[in-house]
């Protein structure tokens, strides 16, 4: 590719971020920044160490013969806010994998490069990976609902059940925006800030325990701010596209959240509401109860595990 084509295929792609983060912002309702004024690098961390773009995803170690648990975080977390509940899904005898999405966590993938395609990937990677211990089972939360309905649609044999956490559950066509600009209750939108000019979307560190972990212990919620990362925009306005031959046939299980303050109770129960569930749970928790109450969180999946 010679410097002129190089450097319009740049523009394109920058003028595409821009465009999918006014969008988010104006479906969210949030206000809008430059990491310039807020005194951060595009698509800044705080404290979050460095790793490979296609970094893989982390094994929890356990003893043989349980299911294989794929875990797929949400928008401004990583794989490492599964610590807690893959420590406890392995003593009782499961697999887990924790999948580090594209540009989250310590995955170094630049923002031009955090598309719902390869989250989707970055997913199916991993299923593909445990393809000796069977169909797994694919936990999402938040955003991740999104993600997981998606690689269901495209490898609905490879997945015995869905899980979501606190999650959005599209139908076919809508995106995690479409869903969260129906939410009044959430604090979520008020508390979101783009930058269009990088594709990102941030939040101060100080609102992050009202929006995600209201709930949290003061070590929980440092770690969470030091492990922050902005979050890619253009993955929130993107559209699922889902069938009932295939999505539609894959067992589906909700984890209610019911003191979420970014997923309101009220949407969650809306979303739930057209959609068929094998069974569901209800905590009385906040947004990130792998965070707050991963013991609650475990038992509420494994008691899934009959049905």
């Amino acid at each position: 590719m010679n410097s002129r084509s190089h450097m319009k295929t740049t523009m394109v792609r920058s003028a595409a971020l821009a465009a999918a983060a006014v969008m988010t912002c104006a479906a969210f309702g949030c206000s809008s920044s430059s990491d310039a004024a807020a005194g951060r690098e595009p698509g800044a961390t705080s404290g979050a160490g460095a790793g490979a773009a296609g970094g893989a995803a982390s094994d929890a170690t356990a003893p043989a013969g349980g299911p294989r648990y794929v875990l797929v975080n949400g928008a401004f977390l990583g794989a490492w806010s599964w610590d807690g509940l893959a420590s406890r899904l392995a003593a009782r005898g499961a697999k887990v994998t924790a999948v580090e999405l594209p540009a989250h966590g310590t995955d170094t993938t630049p923002v031009s490069g955090a598309t719902l395609d390869a989250y989707v990937a970055k997913v199916e990677a991993a299923i593909d990976a445990s393809a000796a211990d069977g169909p797994v089972v694919l936990v999402g939360h938040s955003l991740a609902g999104v993600v997981i309905s998606q690689v269901a649609e495209e490898r609905p044999d490879r997945i015995a059940k869905l899980v979501y956490v606190a999650a959005f559950v599209p139908h076919d066509g809508q995106s995690a925006q479409d869903l969260a600009s129906t939410d009044a209750a959430s604090h979520f939108g008020p508390a979101l800030v783009i930058d269009a000019a990088h594709g990102t979307a941030s939040i101060a560190l100080d609102q992050l325990q009202d929006v995600f972990c209201a709930d949290c212990a003061p070590g929980a919620i440092a770690t969470m701010q030091a492990k922050y990362r902005d979050e890619p925009a253009a993955p929130l306005g993107a559209k699922a596209h889902l069938t009932d031959a295939s999505f539609g046939r894959v067992p589906k299980f909700y984890v209610y959240t019911k003191q979420d303050h970014a997923i309101s109770w009220a949407l969650q129960q809306t979303m739930t509401a057209g959609a068929t569930f094998q069974d569901t749970a209800t905590l009385d928790v906040s947004h990130a109860p792998f965070l707050s109450k991963p013991d609650d969180l475990a038992a509420a999946i494994l008691g899934f595990s009959s049905r």
